[in-house]
Formats: structure tokens, sequence, C-alpha cells
């Protein structure tokens, strides 16, 4: 099957591509899929998959099925695709907004906070269990907004809440937060 395959991606590239796809679709997305489920959306597994099979098809010259199957190349390729979504979404979340952000007026204009610092890992850590704290879905849209940088409307949409429901949140949440971190720090 795998020379088949291989030999189909390099005669009739469309034809293999299909191919390779209906073959190895549940393979590639069961794994990536056990890697960042819990991390990410189903669009973004998607788009992870389709980043395996276009990384195959660009590679399917230097495939050497002399070293391991088809099988086992897809394998690894998707295992390392979503290493790589996780460590660029990862460097993102490092990325964490300042706690004058997390604190500030919001009548003040944004253009006065827009400058973000790097915590070290304890004040990350004591920030993240304050945001757990508050429950869901407070604290996933805290960690979408002020984490990831998703406006409301994205979130809206993610987490099927009204606009006007995840700016109250918030704002209640933002409130929440205050009294928790004047307590722990």
């Amino acid at each position: 099957m795998d020379e088949f395959l291989l030999n189909l991606l390099l005669t009739n590239p469309e034809k293999g591509l299909k191919k390779l796809i209906d073959t190895y679709a549940g393979l590639v997305y069961t794994i990536i899929y056990s890697k960042l489920n819990s991390r990410l959306f189903k669009e973004d597994i998607e788009e992870c998959s389709s980043a395996v099979f276009y990384e195959v098809f660009k590679n399917r010259n230097s495939i050497d099925l002399n070293k391991g199957s088809l099988k086992a190349f897809i394998a690894v390729i998707a295992k390392r695709k979503a290493i790589d979504v996780i460590r660029r979404n990862k460097n993102i979340a490092d990325s964490v907004v300042s706690m004058e952000q997390l604190n500030h007026d919001l009548s003040t204009p944004k253009e006065e906070y827009a400058e973000t610092i790097v915590m070290n890992k304890e004040t990350k850590s004591i920030i993240i269990d304050s945001i757990k704290s508050l429950g869901e879905p407070d604290s996933e849209i805290f960690i979408r907004k002020y984490f990831f940088g998703q406006s409301t409307k994205i979130v809206s949409k993610i987490l099927g809440i009204k606009e006007n429901t995840i700016d109250k949140k918030v704002s209640r949440g933002l409130i929440k937060l205050r009294k928790i971190l004047k307590e722990v720090l």
C-alpha cells in the first residue's frame, strides 16, 4: 500500500494526495487531537492536519520507504506539527499582559497600557490560579482576551455568549481579580 501511495503521489500528485488523505486522515487527526484537544479549537486541529498533509506532499520526492513505513513518516510529522502549534501558542501565553493592564481603569486610553512585560513564573502562576478561581466561563474569557489577545467578538463566537455579556463578565471579573490579587500579592 505504501509503495502504491508514494508512486501515486509522484505520478499523479492530485490523485495521490486525495488517496493519502482518505487513507491517513483518521490517524493524523487522532494524533493531533490527542496533543491539542485541551489547548486549542477544532479549527486549529484541522489546520494542523492540513499542514501535515502539505508537508508530506512537499517532501514526497524524498520519502524513503526503506527507512520506515509511510504511516510512521506521517505519524512523526503529525506529532511534530502539533508540538510546533503548542510552542507557538505557548509563546503567546508567555507574553502575558502586565498587572497594570489587568488593573487598569477601563476609562483610561488603551495606548497607556500597550506596553506588556513578561512576568516571572511565580507571578504568572499566581495570576493563572486567580483567573481559574473565577470559574467557567469567566476564566476562559480572561485567558482568551488577555493571554491570547482575542477580541470580544471572537470570544463571543467561540463560546456562544453575547458580546455585551462577555464585556460585563470581564468588567466584573476584573473587580474580583483585583480583590483576589490584593490578598495574594
